[in-house]
């Protein structure tokens, strides 16, 4: 018998079993009806605070005023269970009577579902009708919340149980957690991640972060004198954004406080499986450690899902379709119905509509079952090989690798950076290869310094088509940061070994680079013939990105020279090529320069048209981006704006040492002497 019904009168007698179920039905909805200060419930109490998710309730409380069916998607830890309860236990008596939580989780007889649902409602079975018969006919005429808890390992015939109550029962709504959605008509999912980590760094910012809170709110739990110092917030917002939010994890990581500091806490957690163990004695087994939350998802996986997920570990960030299937070892429409269901069951993360992730306690554990089944070797030999195949388009045609080839090296930084690891450690031949595949991504990311210790530790090995790459990207590098002499050495070098190979790609690309060195360390005439050379035989590879870049680069050389008029038709035809093929990086370059080219022939129109034209592209290559400015910069002072001036010279600075990119030494001379015709002020920032 429920325990809220009203009790069964002692001296009245029945029929018939049905009769007797009838008329208990019809006791419990006439208990439910009655006024009453809170609705009936079998929610447990709280025994400890609920931190945090006021942005999740308030949108489970929307949706349930709309829909029947909300399931609480998201990973092992993240709490969905404690959401649940908080949002049924907010339901109140204008649309609700009764509040039921049924709990799944022991249950591991799919057939035993509906007699788990029986018991949370107090109903026993009769010989005379079936069990499922009997709940129907109970709650058809209630306004009832079902919680229905932990449905992942029971799915099918959860579904199956949703269906029918939805169907039958028409006041029925029901809140369901689940590591994958029902998949059933009506259903609407919210996906439950980890508590916010935040991005202010301020101290009073950290202390009020949801993961921080229920950090300190635990370790009191443990040590009811914890205070939290200012010294170590940052240590635990680091810790709780390492565990990404997840509220299991930081809980048993909180546990450890009465024996270790935060900083060796935050430490350990290379070990994680091993630390984070101490769940109560009350708890169901999953959630006792942070290892059997993730591995009860694992054992609920198919075979060849266990293998996906263990072959994706590889990944320390994110990846795309491409990059999964070369691991994975399968075409690509495998993959993405693998990814899709991998998804679904709350194991990868989506970051933007193509690619996907890992949390890192998810990661660490299916790295672990991929050594523990030998193919470690394996999955980390087909990312290196698919790695090698990406990169080789900056060895056969360096002047014109495609956008898309750039942006997907740019986003597989983590992996360039694993696959450098793990060829270094193995002896892999193919080391050389990765380290220019990383040196590149941290560029094109404005790291310079780190992709010169990159390449610049990796040299010694490779072929010689690898070693010629990699040199003249180290001396493009080297350039960049104003170290000349090394720069020229690596462009010298690089250019003798494309002779050798006599590649006439690689040549013109060497010599580019080269010629580029040249004019920032001062030869300008050898950077002007060089380049002129250079233009005579990229017309001939007929390649028009690697066209586009030699007739800027000659066109600056001609600026330089003081030709003008040369220097604006070079540079013009260059944009239009950049133009026709769509190329945004050297679009923006060609643009600084006619800009430059407009300023000298004091044509100030014309170069805030170019210059402006570079920052409408946006953000995304940032290393054409401080040009742009600095020259606004010089317009304002033609123009007479000295704030204005002032203003943009303040705002290129910032950027460009955040690029490492010095500038050329020509332009930046040209930038420090517009800025020295504006009068010194007290107010001026340039001081």
């Amino acid at each position: 018998m429920c325990q809220n019904a009203l009790p069964e009168p002692a001296t009245r007698a029945y029929c018939s079993n049905a009769c007797r179920q009838r008329a208990y039905r019809q006791r419990m909805v006439q208990a439910t009806a009655k006024p009453a200060d809170r609705l009936v419930s079998n929610l447990p109490a709280e025994r400890d605070s609920f931190i945090g998710r006021q942005q999740e309730l308030i949108t489970v409380d929307r949706l349930r005023r709309k829909h029947r069916l909300i399931t609480l998607t998201g990973s092992a830890g993240a709490g969905k269970t404690r959401l649940a309860v908080a949002a049924a236990s907010r339901a109140d008596r204008t649309d609700t009577d009764r509040v039921l939580l049924v709990e799944l989780g022991a249950v591991t007889d799919e057939h035993l579902i509906e007699q788990t649902v029986a018991a949370a409602a107090g109903l026993v079975e009769h010989s005379d009708e079936s069990i499922m018969e009997t709940i129907v006919a109970t709650l058809r005429t209630m306004r009832v919340l079902v919680v229905v808890d932990n449905c992942e390992h029971v799915l099918e015939s959860c579904a199956k149980l949703a269906d029918t109550l939805l169907s039958q029962c028409p006041g029925l709504r029901i809140l369901a957690t689940s590591r994958e959605p029902l998949r059933i008509t009506g259903e609407v999912t919210v996906r439950v991640d980890g508590l916010a980590t935040g991005q202010d760094t301020s101290v009073n910012a950290l202390r009020r972060m949801e993961s921080v809170r229920l950090f300190v709110e635990r370790a009191k739990e443990m040590v009811p004198e914890f205070r939290l110092p200012a010294a170590e917030t940052h240590a635990v917002a680091a810790l709780c954004t390492r565990l990404d939010g997840i509220p299991l994890a930081i809980e048993l990581a909180a546990k450890w406080v009465p024996v270790l500091p935060v900083g060796e806490i935050c430490a350990r957690l290379d070990s994680r499986f091993d630390l984070l163990v101490l769940g109560g004695r009350t708890r169901p087994n999953r959630q006792r450690s942070l290892w059997e939350a993730i591995d009860w998802s694992y054992q609920l996986l198919a075979t060849s899902e266990q293998r996906a997920l263990r072959r994706l570990s590889v990944f320390t960030g994110g990846f795309d379709l491409d990059a999964a299937a070369a691991v994975c070892g399968t075409d690509a429409d495998t993959t993405l119905n693998m990814i899709s269901r991998l998804q679904a069951k709350s194991l990868l993360t989506p970051i933007g509509r193509t690619r996907f992730r890992m949390l890192e306690s998810i990661r660490l554990y299916a790295m672990r079952r991929l050594t523990e089944a030998d193919e470690a070797t394996l999955a980390f030999d087909a990312l290196t090989t698919w790695l090698t195949e990406l990169v080789s388009a900056f060895v056969s045609r360096p002047m014109s690798v495609p956008r898309a080839v750039h942006r997907q090296t740019t986003e597989q930084v983590e992996s360039w950076r694993v696959a450098c690891e793990w060829t270094a450690s193995s002896g892999d031949p193919r080391h050389l290869a990765m380290a220019i595949g990383l040196a590149v991504a941290e560029a094109n990311l404005g790291f310079i310094a780190d992709a010169r210790k990159v390449l610049r530790n990796a040299l010694t090995d490779g072929t010689q088509e690898y070693r010629c790459t990699a040199m003249d990207r180290a001396a493009w590098f080297a350039g960049f940061q104003g170290e000349f002499a090394e720069a020229l050495d690596y462009a010298e070098q690089s250019l003798a070994i494309a002779k050798e190979l006599a590649d006439p790609a690689l040549i013109t690309n060497c010599l580019t680079t080269l010629a580029c060195v040249q004019q920032m360390a001062g030869e300008l005439d050898l950077a002007l013939a060089h380049r002129t050379e250079c233009v005579r035989m990229v017309r001939e590879l007929r390649q028009p990105h690697a066209t586009a870049t030699c007739l800027v680069h000659l066109a600056w050389s001609h600026q330089l020279d003081g030709d003008h008029v040369r220097a604006h038709a070079l540079a013009s035809e260059s944009l239009a090529i950049c133009r026709e093929i769509d190329s945004t990086t050297r679009t923006s370059e060609a643009l600084n320069v006619l800009g430059a080219i407009a300023l000298r022939r004091n044509d100030i129109d014309a170069a805030e048209r170019a210059f402006n034209e570079v920052l409408a592209s946006g953000p995304k290559y940032p290393h054409n981006l401080p040009n742009a400015i600095e020259g606004l910069a010089v317009a304002a002072v033609m123009r007479g704006d000295h704030e204005r001036a002032l203003q943009l010279y303040d705002q290129a600075r910032p950027m460009r040492r955040a690029t490492g990119v010095i500038g050329d030494p020509y332009w930046q001379k040209m930038v420090a002497d517009a800025l020295d015709q504006v009068p010194y002020t007290s107010n001026s920032n340039n001081e």
